[in-house]
């Protein structure tokens, strides 16, 4: 059986709320982690995987030469598009798809940190994964890279900020927001220091933040885990039934 690919950067930056939609589609594909950075091995033959998904992490993949781990990932998501695999990217697994596929990625003057809402573009009509994203919802954001120049071929599917907050190629997807991240999980990087140098340097704050997410959180969860129920349910689905 064709299974789902977990790509993990740092356990902080998880699953969160993606997790019980997985959990719930085992019958029609497991799914399993793989800590990269920890060089756990990678798939060799892709037509063992029913999908990837590319989670955040706290690293730059401005310069992936500076991590050991980045060009095998970036050759593994290049094979992935080509073979017509379903790749998700979130945040860092976004910016690692956009560099792999030819894209670039820059690190911005201010970190960019919280709520913004997301705009439809024409290009997200009928896309089976992006376009039951309402229009106008607010989505986190939480990141200091961005990318600037969109892969070759790429539509961009959302606007909102001054980057390209949702994007595609083929059979890939990728968000530069945090669709997993549940107000609990926010609470535990701000608890645990892990936005200290992103919040201070943005000038946002934090309790502030903790409340609009507290305040938002029965609309971005449920939204964020009907987009990868959308892409489980649609394009790895496919690839398992095929």
């Amino acid at each position: 059986m064709r299974e789902v690919i977990v790509l993990e950067h740092t356990p902080a930056a998880g699953l969160s709320g993606f997790t019980e939609v997985l959990n719930a589609r085992m019958t029609m594909a497991p799914w399993r982690r793989i800590h990269v950075p920890d060089g756990g091995p990678l798939p060799g033959d892709l037509d063992t995987v029913a999908g990837l998904i590319v989670m955040g992490g706290a690293m730059s993949s401005v310069d992936p030469t500076a991590h050991a781990w980045m060009p095998p990932e970036l050759e593994l998501l290049r094979r992935a598009v080509a073979e017509d695999v379903p790749v998700l990217g979130v945040c860092l697994g976004a910016q690692l798809l956009a560099t792999a596929l030819g894209g670039e990625v820059t690190t911005r003057t201010v970190p960019q940190v919280g709520f913004l809402a997301l705009h439809q573009t024409d290009e997200v009509h009928g896309d089976e994964v992006l376009a039951g994203w309402p229009d106008g919802a607010p989505a986190l954001f939480v990141h200091e890279d961005q990318i600037t120049t969109l892969p070759p071929e790429a539509m961009a599917l959302l606007t909102g900020g001054d980057g390209v907050p949702a994007w595609r190629v083929g059979d890939a997807w990728a968000v530069q927001f945090h669709p997993e991240v549940t107000p609990d999980q926010l609470r535990s990087w701000v608890e645990g220091g892990l936005l200290d140098a992103l919040l201070e340097r943005s000038g946002v704050e934090v309790e502030e933040l903790l409340a609009e997410a507290d305040r938002r959180g029965r609309f971005t969860v449920p939204q964020g885990r009907a987009l990868v129920g959308r892409f489980l349910d649609g394009p790895v689905r496919v690839r398992v039934n095929g």
